[in-house]
């Protein structure tokens, strides 16, 4: 990235400071040239304005004819002091090139001042004030786009400006109009790299269509308030993008980002994979076009990285990445979103290319694993409210009382220290009757369509009783009408209970009807519970209000009251419910009965990318 001085100095000078500086500075300043400049005695006040000069000059024909097409005449006849370097050796080809692209832009209703035409173009080669040299000039200066350019001096009329050089100065009375032999070079940032490539016009066509104009209420001048609505009499726009905002200002100058970005070979093959994960059921409005949205948002999501910002994984980049949807939340699952020794992994072996506001890595094989991104585990807290509907009778009203409630556990090391300790909220469930059972009914959120689901349930000790709870789990799935049927789906244990399980009273368990429904939760620890494997859904939920499975925790076990008191609880202490996704059954099935399999699967893929 260049190296930009900090100190630049950006403040206008009058005509007459810049006769003395000159003065100074130059040897070879004349008086003549020294008048030119003296707006007081008819010098520069009395010059052609910088459109009079480039429209008079030959050598600027194509560049006037530009200037003229894409709106730049109002700037360079304005009274503000600017600063114009005009390529002479700008072509008839070139010309009609950047005419192109300002009518596309305009043709797609992009403002002026954010038509490609004219910040790569016109406002690359304008800066203000009106920029003197001499054979001392050496600064950095701001171009009208915001892109820092190097300007070197050779003497009162030459130079260069980034490398280009220029020997001819013409004054006018708004400026320097200077004459380059070359089209300035345009030095894009993350966002305009992409948009200059074809071979990833995949993903710059789904950055782009987040674009749109919103009202800046602090640069707009307001004219009172109608029916509760403030009316603007002069309503003032800016260009947004929604999903920028999310994932990273890559088309800031002021920011620094690394952005992975895929071909369009790379974009198509994940799309086709993605989208399978998006199947809705026919009652959801406008459901295509949310696969649609939903499938690429999966794959530009992991692609985004600041390593400005703060967090435990991002003090030393060479060591570790983390892309900008990571948060310290992810208390289950710390490995997702974080990439080890990336110059060794994900980066390895890709084209890097400089940007002015940080790096564009060409993928053009796929390195972003979807379990490191969107593809991860997904632990659903049972003691939030959102998640659950407590179980009415006949007459509507609730058969259980739930509470959140919270357990405290400590961890020691061989001497009897305590190393650190883990709270676990959890969701209390007691029956209302004596004999009633309990059950509660939690709706999953953006569960995906065609994947692998592996269930697992987490269970806190009752530690009054001392007793295990026995309990069943069943499902339900909105169908293609879109609604829940009434026929419960009941799993069944992976690991059912027999004569020989380490299960407490399970010669009960198997007289019962329905054993093999029975699962157990630990009455000595806080328990990670298997429920099924494999399981797959007809439909996703991602994006929606509503979930499409609901999930029930529903207590099990004979009504003899001598069994509830001495042998098993119906009382449930629910922590977690723990979808960890697969894409094959064969990949879910190998590692259901290891629940850390699935983060330690993310750290290899990370090592292995």
């Amino acid at each position: 990235m260049k190296t930009i001085k900090k100190n630049i100095k950006s403040k206008a000078y009058g005509f007459l400071s810049a006769l003395s500086l000159l003065c100074v500075l130059c040897v070879s300043c004349t008086d003549a040239w020294n008048e030119h400049y003296d707006v007081t005695e008819g010098g520069m006040a009395d010059q052609p304005t910088l459109l009079e000069n480039i429209k008079a000059d030959a050598d600027l024909a194509n560049f006037y004819r530009v200037i003229t097409a894409i709106n730049g005449s109002e700037t360079l006849s304005s009274p503000q002091q600017l600063t114009v370097w005009a390529p002479k050796n700008l072509t008839s080809a070139q010309a009609d090139s950047i005419i192109a692209v300002y009518q596309d832009g305009v043709n797609k209703g992009l403002k002026w001042e954010d038509n490609r035409a004219v910040t790569q173009f016109f406002q690359n080669h304008v800066a203000l004030y009106a920029r003197s040299v001499s054979s001392l000039t050496n600064d950095t200066i701001s171009m009208l786009n915001r892109k820092y350019m190097q300007l070197v001096g050779h003497s009162a009329n030459s130079g260069s400006l980034d490398g280009n050089p220029f020997n001819e100065a013409v004054l006018s009375c708004n400026g320097i109009l200077y004459k380059t032999d070359n089209l300035q070079r345009f030095f894009p940032n993350v966002r305009e790299y992409l948009e200059q490539q074809a071979s990833m016009d995949s993903i710059i066509g789904m950055i782009a269509s987040f674009d749109e104009y919103e009202l800046d209420e602090n640069a707009s001048v307001a004219g009172g308030v109608v029916d509760g609505k403030t009316i603007y009499l002069d309503s003032v726009t800016v260009l947004s993008n929604d999903l920028l905002t999310s994932l990273g200002y890559i088309q800031r100058e002021d920011s620094t980002y690394t952005l992975v970005a895929p071909t369009n070979e790379v974009w198509q093959r994940e799309y086709e994979k993605y989208i399978t994960y998006f199947n809705y059921d026919p009652t959801v409005v406008n459901a295509d076009s949310l696969s649609d949205v939903n499938a690429k948002y999966c794959i530009v999501r992991g692609r985004f990285f600041n390593t400005s910002t703060e967090n435990r994984y991002n003090r030393h980049p060479e060591d570790s990445l983390v892309n900008t949807v990571y948060t310290e939340r992810q208390s289950h699952n710390p490995r997702q979103n974080v990439y080890y020794k990336p110059n060794e992994g994900i980066l390895n072996g890709l084209e890097k290319v400089e940007c002015s506001n940080g790096y564009v890595y060409v993928d053009n094989t796929g390195v972003i694993d979807p379990r490191t991104t969107f593809f991860g585990r997904r632990d659903i807290e049972a003691y939030y409210p959102f998640y659950y509907e407590i179980p009415t009778n006949s007459s509507n009203a609730e058969t259980v009382n739930v509470s959140t409630m919270s357990l405290r556990r400590y961890h020691y090391d061989d001497e009897g220290n305590v190393v650190y300790g883990n709270s676990y909220y959890f969701a209390q469930v007691t029956a209302k009757s004596a004999t009633g059972e309990t059950s509660l009914t939690y709706t999953l959120p953006s569960t995906y369509s065609g994947v692998y689901y592996n269930i697992y349930l987490v269970t806190v000790p009752d530690y009054v009783t001392s007793l295990p709870c026995w309990f069943q789990m069943s499902y339900v799935e909105k169908n293609d009408k879109g609604a829940f049927p009434s026929t419960q789906t009941y799993f069944d244990n992976p690991h059912p209970i027999t004569a020989d399980s380490d299960v407490p009273s399970a010669d009960v368990i198997i007289a019962q009807s329905n054993n093999q429904r029975c699962y157990v939760a630990s009455a000595a620890k806080v328990d990670t519970i298997l429920i099924q494997k494999g399981v797959q859904f007809n439909y996703s939920a991602s994006g929606l209000d509503d979930g499409v499975v609901k999930l029930t925790v529903r207590s099990f076990g004979p009504s003899n009251a001598t069994y509830r008191e001495k042998v098993y609880t119906r009382t449930l202490r629910l922590n977690e419910i723990i979808l960890v996704p697969f894409e094959t059954k064969e990949e879910a099935e190998e590692a259901a009965d290891d629940i850390n399999a699935f983060n330690d699967e993310i750290l290899e893929a990370n090592k292995e990318n």
